[in-house]
């Protein structure tokens, strides 16, 4: 049995010993159907114990867990290597362990579909994972402490998104966001979500769990913030999905930054085009809003106040 395999959807692609091409063509042995895939876009030069990765010269270029690839990669077991839209997940046999969990992925028993360490069921099948994120609140705890302490609560889930992996997200927008962004330029909606759902989950878990938007002092966490926000609002636009315009909503209200002109102009359009009228995140962020002393807010945030308050009545009023 070969000792590599790629993970691709929900297949398992045995890889033998020699090259393995990747592309937009019939002749490629992964052939994609994806317009931001070149006809031949990359090579996996397969050997007994290593695999390298080869960008062909192709228009996107290719990526491994967020960082542009020049030239040719070596590829490690469970490194997700980013082809147009696409992603990719090499499997090395011989790193697997008997717990089927490595680093930050675990491997399904039920189904062998690979999934975050941080998710609790898989995404492919639904069973629940042999991770420490499957463990409930209470059995993290007696992990931790020996016992439950009488009477202690358990926090319900603060949302629905469900946990995300810890990625170097702000340098995986960098890099995935052009794609991204070619992709919303060409009317495909449905791929740059694919594309961009992953890394705009976890800022929002982030938010919502008032930790840093990255571990990484190099990263600008406004810019983030920024670039992020654009993204969900041209998704919500695109997509016509009310759950992008709750999003802008929520990592608002868990930040609590006030919205700038810009996010606030793109709301107006979107909520009237679609209809929005999901009160609860409105009215959620306008507490938090209005809970703050006025002295706290500029002249310029508190015209930005004002404009706030006449979004929230067309929503409110629906």
């Amino acid at each position: 049995m070969p000792r590599f395999r790629l993970r691709y959807q929900a297949t398992n692609l045995e890889l033998l010993v020699g090259e393995f091409a990747i592309g937009r063509s019939s002749a490629c042995n992964l052939a994609v159907a994806d317009g931001l895939v070149s006809r031949k876009h990359a090579l996996l030069h397969v050997e007994r114990d290593t695999v390298m990765l080869e960008d062909l010269g192709s228009r996107n270029g290719v990526a491994v867990n967020g960082v542009r690839v020049k030239g040719q990669c070596p590829l490690q077991h469970m490194d997700r290597v980013y082809i147009g839209s696409q992603e990719l997940v090499l499997i090395d046999a011989a790193k697997m362990t008997d717990r089927l969990t490595t680093d930050q992925h675990v491997v399904c028993e039920a189904c062998g579909a690979i999934n975050g360490a941080a998710k609790r069921f898989c995404g492919d099948c639904g069973k629940r994972l042999a991770s420490d994120a499957s463990k409930t609140h209470r059995e993290s705890k007696s992990t931790q402490r020996g016992s439950v302490e009488p009477g202690s609560s358990v926090d319900p889930p603060t949302h629905d998104w469900g946990s995300s992996e810890n990625t170097h997200t702000a340098r995986a927008l960098d890099v995935l966001g052009s794609i991204a962004a070619k992709a919303i330029t060409m009317g495909r909606f449905d791929e740059a979500e694919r594309i961009l759902i992953p890394h705009l989950d976890a800022l929002l878990e982030r938010a919502l769990r008032h930790r840093p938007l990255s571990d990484s002092e190099q990263d600008d966490p406004e810019a983030m913030f920024a670039t992020a926000t654009a993204y969900a609002l041209e998704l919500a636009d695109g997509m016509h999905e009310k759950k992008w315009i709750d999003w802008v909503f929520r990592i608002h209200t868990a930040t609590g930054r006030v919205m700038t002109a810009e996010t606030i102009e793109a709301l107006h359009n979107v909520v009237r085009t679609h209809e929005y009228n999901r009160r609860k995140y409105v009215r959620a962020y306008l507490q938090v809003i209005q809970n703050r002393a006025k002295n706290d807010y500029s002249p310029a945030e508190r015209f930005l106040l004002g404009r706030l308050e006449g979004l929230a009545q067309v929503i409110l009023a629906r």
